[in-house]
């Protein structure tokens, strides 16, 4: 395969053709959501996200990309790539460094032309409600060495007044954290196009959004005030798991998730139809009823 060790968008339009020859009408997907919590291997649990809407870097499909065009690092990234692709499971953490390292590339090669072309710009606009406290978020957690932004010496709640120099490419905190807004724009502007291929193909994209974020993750440091951060999710003891589950996310609070008029939901799912035709709501009972662990009974 062209794919460097994990499934990823171009392999995405290569499943979406094998649906649509097979006359098979729809094609479901895991979440897609970033879930990079530690850098390791334990990110891999897809359900556990850090932002409902940022895509995980990791299904960027880099032969999209402009080449490299350092011969050598071009022939290295080929060699890691194929190692990547023989090996007979995947190294998440491998696959994942091997990635991020490759964008970085492409980011000090092209990055300066492709952010001031229109497509980003448009993209920006679109998203920079989300997305500028995303990366501010992915600087820190990097730059502090954990997620846990509790434990941050400072910023350790989104502040809005950060935003007006976030945006400003000018300013030192917009260069500290551009790399994520390009990072982004790679995967989102990749899985519209597959999920454009899917409906010329009349195939439906169904995605997959989880009840439940993860407490260290960029939506609870942006918005804590949707978030009961003294409890946790989980199921009830059944045949399944007799001693009940513990999911480890934090509740919502549907005072405000509720009102006004479901807004945090609605932007939600809006992200969500940019990239799928359906969508599977993981769940849904929970919207309804949820198993709740108060914090001080949990070990």
């Amino acid at each position: 395969g062209k794919s460097a060790g994990v499934g990823d968008f171009g392999d995405l339009k290569t499943m979406i053709d094998l649906v649509a020859s097979t006359g098979q009408k729809v094609l479901q997907l895991l979440p897609i959501n970033d879930t990079t919590i530690t850098h390791t291997w334990t990110d891999s649990y897809p359900y556990s996200c850090i932002s409902v809407f940022a895509i995980h870097p990791m299904y960027a499909d880099l032969n999209a990309l402009p080449a490299l065009k350092d011969k050598k690092a071009c022939e290295k990234a080929e060699k890691t790539r194929q190692e990547l692709n023989a090996l007979h499971q995947i190294d998440y953490e491998k696959v994942n460094d091997f990635k991020q390292d490759y964008l970085q590339q492409i980011f000090a090669q092209d990055g300066k032309e492709i952010m001031s072309g229109a497509d980003f710009k448009a993209f920006f606009q679109e998203t920079q409600q989300w997305l500028v406290p995303y990366a501010q978020y992915s600087y820190l957690r990097d730059k502090n060495g954990t997620a846990d932004f509790t434990q941050w010496s400072d910023h350790n709640i989104w502040n809005e007044a950060e935003r007006k120099d976030l945006t400003n490419p000018e300013t030192e905190a917009y260069q500290n954290v551009e790399f994520f807004y390009f990072v982004q724009f790679i995967p989102n502007k990749q899985m519209q196009e597959a999920h454009e291929y899917a409906k010329a193909r009349g195939v439906v994209l169904k995605g997959y959004i989880p009840i439940g974020v993860n407490r260290c993750g960029c939506d609870v440091w942006h918005e804590p005030q949707y978030f009961n951060l003294n409890a946790q999710a989980g199921a009830p003891p059944d045949a399944f798991s007799v001693n009940g589950q513990n999911w480890g996310f934090p509740t919502y609070n549907s005072e405000l998730t509720e009102n006004p008029n479901y807004s945090w939901w609605r932007r939600r799912f809006s992200k969500m139809a940019e990239y799928f035709t359906a969508y599977r709501i993981d769940h849904i009972l929970g919207f309804f009823r949820i198993w709740e662990i108060p914090d001080h009974s949990v070990h």
